[in-house]
């Protein structure tokens, strides 16, 4: 059996029986206009750029101010980038939004 999505392995056994009885379904359709909005990520202006559908996911990018060097394929110093970050849209238990991203309260995106 694989492990579910998520952070669900880092979960006591009895907490994660409880979370499974809880899942929340997000329609994907309803995912394509978070593309480009503006999101705060641990006190962090970012922009939405890739939304990952399995595990439903946000790839959000910090903005230009804020950068990071880039390793090359050899693991030396690559190039000065926007940070990014990939965040779960769905809670640890998935029974509601993540936590880091509050504004998510305000879209329709579940089923």
């Amino acid at each position: 059996m694989r492990k579910p999505g998520g952070n669900w392995y880092k979960l006591p056994k009895n907490q994660v029986e409880d979370c499974a009885a809880m899942l929340t379904t997000i329609n994907p359709e309803k995912l394509k206009p978070l593309l480009g909005q503006t999101l705060r990520y641990q006190g962090i202006t970012c922009q939405v750029i890739e939304i990952l559908a399995n595990p439903p996911a946000l790839v959000l990018q910090g903005h230009q101010e804020r950068k990071v060097i880039q390793p090359t394929q050899y693991g030396d110093a690559g190039d000065w980038i926007a940070e990014t970050f990939t965040v779960a849209l769905l809670n640890n238990c998935r029974d509601g939004f993540n936590p880091d991203l509050p504004e998510l309260a305000g879209f329709d995106l579940l089923i």
